[in-house]
């Protein structure tokens, strides 16, 4: 069973890595990919400003931090990434005075920081230049390290590169690379099924919003997945902290 604090690492990376990809696809094909934040006309939009440039650069960063942070290899440079791309998107919503909009930018920008505040000693070296530092990998370090990582990037270059062209694709490869991710993650050694399950339900999610319209009661089938999700980890995080804390009790006991 993994750790709580690894667990949610884990599904943190999948969540930001899956809403900025899918907006910077989105983006690329005008609106016809799904996603869960927009706005797919950001490039109409500031293109009144003489920034349409501006909004592709957006777009295709976010398909490469997205894919980062999905393919669990790279998803702490990819988390680093992030944060520029998403105070510069915070600014453009503020100043614009979108409804709504800052305000999902800001929780989207701490969740990213609570990310990296999770791999908080990686960073010390940053603090003290002048010491040696020993940066032991994590349980999650471990994750991603197998082809399927490589074959899941291989495939979101693919959805970059057909995006402006053909959307069916575009969807293909998108679907391909989520498929090749949540092979990265259950290829790892984590056995626990409940575990494995909170892992794969999102990918499964990811599925239903790319196919949109082509898979009947879409909607209800994604709240169906949402609620499932939540409830199953509630029911994790509770027995992670009972597990935790008898082995916390055995340790004392033997000592």
């Amino acid at each position: 069973m993994l750790k709580n604090k690894d667990l949610l690492t884990l599904l943190i990376r999948i969540f930001l890595g899956y809403i900025f990809l899918s907006a910077g696809v989105c983006k690329l094909t005008h609106g016809n990919f799904g996603q869960m934040i927009g706005p797919p006309w950001l490039e109409e939009r500031l293109a009144a400003y003489g920034l349409g440039l501006f909004a592709q650069v957006v777009a295709l960063s976010q398909v490469v931090c997205g894919a980062l942070l999905l393919s669990q290899r790279f998803s702490l440079l990819g988390a680093v990434m992030l944060v520029p791309m998403n105070v510069a998107i915070l600014a453009v919503t503020v100043s614009q005075q979108w409804a709504g909009t800052p305000g999902i930018n800001a929780a989207l920008l701490l969740l990213n920081l609570s990310l990296l505040a999770m791999e908080h000693p990686k960073f010390r070296f940053l603090l003290q230049a002048d010491k040696t530092f020993n940066i032991k990998p994590t349980s999650t370090d471990r994750i991603g390290q197998n082809v399927f990582s490589w074959l899941g990037l291989g495939f979101c270059l693919l959805t970059l590169a057909a995006a402006p062209f053909h959307l069916v694709l575009t969807t293909v490869f998108a679907v391909s690379a989520f498929a090749a991710f949540a092979l990265t993650l259950t290829r790892n050694g984590i056995r626990h099924k409940l575990d494995v399950l909170l892992l794969i339900l999102p990918f499964v999610a990811m599925i239903v919003l790319t196919l949109g319209r082509r898979i009947p009661f879409a909607g209800f089938v994604l709240a169906g997945l949402v609620l499932v999700e939540a409830l199953l980890l509630v029911i994790r995080l509770v027995l992670g902290a009972r597990n935790r804390k008898g082995i916390t009790q055995a340790t004392a006991a033997l000592s």
